[in-house]
């Protein structure tokens, strides 16, 4: 069985400010966008995480090049999201559909918004999509997530400021 987390507060505010509450997160409302662009050092990176070395990470494709592991869109669309809403918590649901392989220097660009939230086992669960298009306007991947926020109980009183840990580099 799984432990129960005994935290009594909710940080009200990090080393980035004060933290986004749930009723401030509207429905329908954009996610900041962001250019993205895969190097060669990302896929490598992202190949090492993975420990996945197909050869098609690694040498050339049927593209014509190497490409990306698909798993490596996981990240944007988590930055968009502290970048809109400064949130932390873990991730509930994750799923993403890609559309076609992502090479090397191609220039995507991520679009997403808040799709839905809602309040379950007294905590607060908010629900984001993005999708990245190519230059060419073409779709390469969508992504659906689930986010809980905090994983404390929302009755639980926010005070205080505590060590940041959601804000990453921007970057594999």
């Amino acid at each position: 069985m799984a432990e129960e987390n005994t935290a009594k507060v909710r940080r009200a505010e990090d080393s980035f400010g004060k933290r986004a509450e749930f009723d401030e997160i509207e429905i329908g409302a954009p996610l900041e966008p962001m250019e993205w662009v895969v190097t060669d050092e990302d896929i490598e990176k992202q190949c090492q995480i993975d420990e996945d070395f197909n050869e098609c990470y690694m040498l050339d494709s049927a593209y014509g090049t190497r490409v990306a592991p698909p798993q490596i869109q996981y990240r944007p669309p988590r930055w968009m999201l502290t970048r809109t809403y400064n949130v932390r918590g873990v991730f509930y649901k994750w799923e993403f559909e890609s559309f076609k392989a992502i090479k090397p220097h191609e220039r995507i660009m991520v679009t997403g918004q808040i799709v839905d939230k809602w309040i379950k086992n007294e905590r607060e669960f908010i629900k984001f999509e993005a999708i990245g298009h190519d230059e060419r306007g073409k779709k390469v991947f969508s992504t659906l997530r689930t986010h809980v926020l905090d994983m404390v109980k929302r009755t639980a009183p926010r005070e205080g400021s505590g060590i940041d840990s959601g804000h990453k580099p921007e970057k594999i």
